[in-house]
């Protein structure tokens, strides 16, 4: 077995025990336990897990930034429902930003068809997917590129932000709390989502349910910040209630 179809085993795994011991990999795959300690190394430096004495668990961590390709394969059934239904609301003639994220990645697949959009970008990915788009004008942030998750961040993709006025803003945020409001794992990408909301007209939250009532590392936004929340299942009443008082328009996908 080649090494990265033994880590992609690894992975799935951990996906259904949420821990593994280095011992029992090594029986498994019949490697030495040092050719198991250097897959845990390899898979906990592209944030797959956390390593533990004698094993690993699954990295479950808000706070820690997931490379792109890990996000895109988290909950991506909901994350394409809530990319349909966001993109319903996006009307003929909208200039939009959408975020770096891999739900904002699906409101792109189904805003091709729209006519005479206009969407500003820092994702690398989007700009990919809308390129093909037959009555779509798309503009770069430009910045400096973070490989690990496609997008443009920086002085320069916040000042380019900064210039324009668009109708609707399209975010994600990696943590949603009813006491510390949306909050995201980098403050590169967050202070470029913080200049999305304050160009937009209103603002679009797209958040798999994944996300709430958890807090991740530095703050995006408040209640007040947001217009409306897309997400792919039912809310406790708690959260109901809050967005609800805060004039949010809960849309479920």
């Amino acid at each position: 077995m080649l090494a990265v179809e033994r880590r992609k085993k690894i992975i799935e795994m951990l996906k259904e025990k949420k821990s593994v011991m280095v011992t029992e990999l090594s029986r498994l795959f019949e490697v030495t336990e040092e050719t198991i300690r250097r897959d845990l190394e390899k898979l906990e430096n592209e944030g797959h897990l956390k390593r533990t004495y004698g094993g690993a668990v699954l990295n479950e961590s808000t706070n820690i930034e997931l490379p792109f390709n890990i996000r895109v394969g988290k909950n991506p059934e909901g994350k394409k429902a809530i990319g349909i239904k966001a993109a319903e609301f996006i009307e003929d003639g909208d200039s939009i930003i959408l975020d770096s994220s891999s739900t904002a990645l699906q409101v792109a697949k189904n805003i091709k068809n729209k006519q005479r959009i206009t969407v500003i970008t820092n994702s690398e990915k989007v700009m990919i997917e809308l390129s093909n788009a037959p009555d779509c004008k798309v503009i770069s942030t430009g910045g400096t590129l973070k490989t690990n998750s496609m997008s443009l961040v920086g002085h320069w993709a916040e000042k380019a932000i900064q210039n324009y006025n668009v109708d609707k803003a399209i975010i994600s945020c990696a943590g949603a709390s009813l006491t510390k409001g949306f909050t995201d794992s980098n403050e590169l990408e967050a202070e470029v989502k913080k200049a999305m909301l304050k160009s937009a007209e209103k603002v679009f939250l797209v958040v798999d349910n994944t996300k709430f009532d958890k807090v991740s590392f530095t703050r995006i936004a408040d209640f007040k910040s947001i217009d409306y929340i897309f997400t792919d299942k039912k809310l406790s009443q708690e959260w109901e209630k809050e967005l609800e008082e805060n004039k949010i328009k809960l849309i479920y996908a």
